[in-house]
C-alpha cells in the first residue's frame, strides 16, 4: 500500500468518527457540519479536531473547534 493511500485511509477514518460522535451527540441538527467535516482531508487538521471535538458541550462548540 502507498503512503498516500494509508494517509486518505486514515483521514477518512477520522472524518468518519468525527461524523459518528456529532451525529450521536447533536443529531439532525449536525448535518451542516458532518459535510464541512468531509471536504477535509488533511489528517493533521482532522486529528485535531478530533482531539478537541469530545469537549465541545454544544453545536455552536463544535463549529468552532471545526472551523478553527
Amino acid at each position: 500500500m502507498m503512503e498516500g493511500a494509508r494517509a486518505e485511509g486514515k483521514a477518512e477514518m477520522a472524518q468518519e468518527a468525527i461524523c459518528q460522535y456529532l451525529e450521536a451527540r447533536f443529531g439532525k441538527a449536525s448535518r451542516d457540519l458532518q459535510k464541512k467535516v468531509t471536504q477535509y482531508n488533511n489528517l493533521e487538521v482532522l486529528t485535531k479536531i478530533m482531539n478537541k471535538i469530545y469537549t465541545a458541550s454544544s453545536l455552536e462548540d463544535a463549529w468552532a473547534i471545526i472551523e478553527a
